[in-house]
């Protein structure tokens, strides 16, 4: 017997139960979504459970969102998910996507069935609609979908660390690169700024926690964070979070953590005082940073985020590009969407 279930806490899931299925997925396993709930403000999970014979076989991780991600659509239709929100499937705190299926004999029947659950759950719960995001363009969702249409979503933007020192990889840097991070290094090195590890304490998480709001107001972010935001990362993760901190004549001026599942690493959670820091090196001295920690770690690869590519492809950094899915609760609704969705596709697409 087939059931499907739509819960609102991970709690509601054993972990044991949630781990076997989500298995290596990086950032997927219950303790991630335990501090993604734990840390993000106004945040309304939902996980989307399929249990066949009573265990569980496949799920969709996401949450009820009132505000759309793409800057453009939301300045015209917003108003729309104010009233009434939309299903958005991912990892919480990573830009991956957010689709569990078992080890099954016909894994793309589970699929299958699990988009088709999406779907029933959109209509049963009165969603405007639904988007599951962050799909590689062979995605086999992609192939599995039915009555969904396709949108255009920014790239993953990723390094492959497969150097013993941080000197190895700047030698292995195409010249013009390995030019722009040493001019930046001097740069920063010239204004005093001083990247270094940070342990978070009760008494840095007001700075802490501001800079990361300044850049969340800045861009125009969806989420926002519960009050010592690295203070209770680091009572979950422990040392599977890194936070580096970046001092401007001995002010704490910047911020930013990595998170560590397995053998990848993720960028989250940059913070500025812009006030202090437009016009200086700190982001480069931070992202460089980044790199430095993270090859000294030895971990596969450093996952960046897709915004400020235009500083981030110095680097030596690939381009996935993504894709998304998305269905409204009306077939001519999704239909419309898939014809004009070329006009609205997320800023920020590098060209």
């Amino acid at each position: 017997m087939r059931t499907v279930e739509l819960v609102s806490t991970i709690e509601a899931v054993a972990p044991e139960e949630w781990d076997a299925l989500s298995g290596d997925r990086p950032f997927a396993a219950h303790r991630w979504l335990r501090l993604a709930e734990a840390v993000i403000t106004d945040y309304r999970p939902r996980y989307l459970l399929v249990r066949r014979q009573g265990r569980l076989v496949a799920a969709a991780m996401g949450a009820l969102e009132h505000r759309l991600q793409n800057p453009v659509l939301d300045a015209r239709f917003g108003w729309l998910v104010r009233r009434s929100p939309f299903f958005l499937i991912s990892v919480p705190l990573t830009s991956t996507c957010g689709l569990l299926v078992d080890d099954s004999p016909d894994p793309q029947a589970e699929l299958a069935e699990l988009l088709r659950a999406v779907r029933a759950v959109t209509r049963k719960e009165g969603f405007r609609f639904s988007i599951i995001d962050h799909l590689t363009l062979r995605h086999p969702a992609i192939a599995a979908q039915r009555n969904f249409c396709q949108l255009a979503w920014l790239p993953d933007v990723h390094l492959d660390l497969r150097w013993a020192t941080f000197d190895e990889y700047l030698d292995d840097l195409p010249r013009k690169k390995r030019h722009e991070i040493k001019r930046t290094q001097r740069h920063s090195e010239r204004e005093g700024i001083v990247v270094s590890p940070l342990v978070p304490t009760p008494e840095h998480a007001p700075t802490l926690d501001r800079l990361v709001a300044n850049l969340v107001q800045r861009h125009g972010g969806t989420r926002r964070f519960q009050p010592d935001l690295f203070g209770r990362a680091a009572a979950v993760l422990g040392s599977d979070l890194t936070l580096l901190a970046a001092h401007l004549d001995s002010r704490l001026v910047g911020c930013v953590s990595l998170l560590r599942c397995d053998d990848v690493i993720d960028v989250r959670w940059i913070g500025r005082d812009y006030e202090r820091t437009t016009g200086t090196a700190v982001y480069p001295a931070l992202l460089t940073a980044c790199v430095r920690t993270a090859i000294a770690s030895g971990a596969g690869r450093l996952h960046f985020g897709a915004a400020a590519y235009a500083t981030k492809k110095h680097y030596g950094v690939t381009l996935e590009p993504r894709t998304r899915l998305f269905a409204a609760r009306s077939p001519a609704v999704t239909w419309a969407m898939g014809r004009l969705g070329h006009r609205f596709e997320p800023p920020g697409l590098p060209r």
